[in-house]
């Protein structure tokens, strides 16, 4: 009875990428948390957890894309993070009640996923070779330039990814380059950037690939996210 009346924890969700945000809100529709879009990055991830700190939230999640750094994670596998690494060394475990729950409503959904770190950088780690080195330098599965930021903002907080990029994908500078400040991609940047470089086409056609299959592991995790939390 200790329960009753007790209000229920306000949870808030952190994405990088407008394409993240609307996939969250299509699938979970009335029963969607507070979402925080603010671009990708750090800066713009910290932003974005300050604003829903400040809206109510009293726990959070960063969901979405994240880059493959362990050979054996294809697109669209999700990993629930157990902590995140800075590029300092700093380690920042995850809440154990936030993903405890996330795992059981992953489970209950008969998905497929595992649990590792997760890698928080700066800036778009671009090169299968730059994977490897950060694999062997921090021990993560992972990595993104959000959840590192979600982690220093002072509240209990989990990860839930899905990889998009393998450990063996090299993105296309055209992409990378064609990227606004807000994670949309514009397109007039990418095709100029595919003319100078067109060997880059058959790179960008694996990354979409690569995408689909990631928004289908994506919207997996979404239900459930909305298992674990329901309307907040």
């Amino acid at each position: 009875m200790g329960d009753v009346g007790r209000p229920a924890e306000r949870i808030g969700v952190v994405v990088g990428l407008p394409q993240e945000a609307a996939l969250l809100r299509r699938t979970l529709r009335n029963a969607a948390p507070a979402i925080a879009c603010a671009g990708p990055g750090p800066a713009r991830a910290a932003q974005g957890a300050a604003g829903l700190i400040a809206g109510g939230a009293q726990k959070l999640i960063s969901f979405g894309f994240a880059g493959g750094l362990d050979p054996a994670l294809r697109p669209g596998d999700i990993i629930v993070g157990a902590g995140v690494v800075a590029s300092d060394g700093r380690m920042r475990e995850t809440d154990d009640s936030l993903a405890r729950r996330l795992c059981a409503a992953l489970d209950g959904s008969a998905c497929r996923w595992s649990a590792g770190l997760v890698a928080g950088v700066d800036q778009v780690v671009t090169s299968a070779a730059a994977k490897q080195a950060l694999a062997s330098q921090t021990r993560a599965v992972l990595v993104d330039m959000e959840s590192h930021a979600v982690a220093g903002a002072g509240r209990p907080f989990a990860i839930l990814r899905v990889v998009v990029d393998p450990a063996e994908r090299t993105l296309p500078s055209a992409v990378l380059a064609a990227l606004s400040p807000s994670g949309r991609i514009m397109i007039p940047a990418l095709l100029g950037g595919l003319l100078r470089r067109p060997a880059e086409l058959r790179d960008l056609r694996a990354l979409a690939s690569d995408n689909r299959r990631a928004r289908d592991g994506l919207r997996r995790a979404a239900l459930a996210l909305g298992a674990a939390f329901g309307p907040v």
